[in-house]
């Protein structure tokens, strides 16, 4: 059995740093990210087909640093008389009559160490596809865009918004 010479070493670690590292910065990629939800969900149909507008269902986008998940009375807005015989809806009844909320499944976020306020990107009036992708014609959503800080970047410097790290980083 051969001994590993310091520079076959010193070269494994190096690599395996690198592929940490790299895993590391590309964990907030998730391109393509659209994961399994407690009922079936189509954003095509409800913001694509019947045009309800994205701050309706998330409407703490507008005052708040994040969108939120709709609160059951947002769905039972409609779904008290909409599709009332579909297993689905009357299992969303159900948790809402029980005061319980859907266990839906994060798709979009950004690492602890990131700030970002909805509400100022909404109040600059971007709409959320610029981030979000055509959720409107989305089965199922999934990440569209890379969330990653060039992306970010990118966006304020076209829209002369400020990139020093304090704007962003907390």
């Amino acid at each position: 059995m051969s001994t590993l010479k310091p520079k076959q070493l010193a070269l494994i670690v190096l690599a395996l740093a690198v592929l940490g590292g790299w895993s590391f910065f590309d964990a907030f990629s998730n391109v393509g990210y659209g994961p399994k939800q407690p009922i079936p969900f189509s954003h095509k149909l409800h913001a694509g087909t019947n045009k309800i507008p994205c701050l309706y269902c998330h409407a703490n986008a507008e005052r708040s640093r994040h969108a939120t998940i709709p609160a059951m009375a947002v769905c039972m807005n409609c779904h008290s008389v909409v599709k009332t015989d579909s297993p689905n809806i009357q299992m969303v009844t159900k948790l809402y009559q029980a005061g319980k909320p859907m266990q839906w499944v994060r798709v979009h976020r950004e690492p602890d160490y990131v700030y970002f306020s909805h509400q100022w990107h909404i109040a600059r009036g971007f709409p959320c596809q610029r981030c979000h992708g055509e959720v409107q014609n989305m089965e199922v959503v999934q990440q569209a865009k890379d969330l990653k800080m060039g992306f970010c970047i990118d966006c304020h410097r076209q829209n002369k918004a400020p990139t020093d790290c304090n704007t962003c980083h907390i």
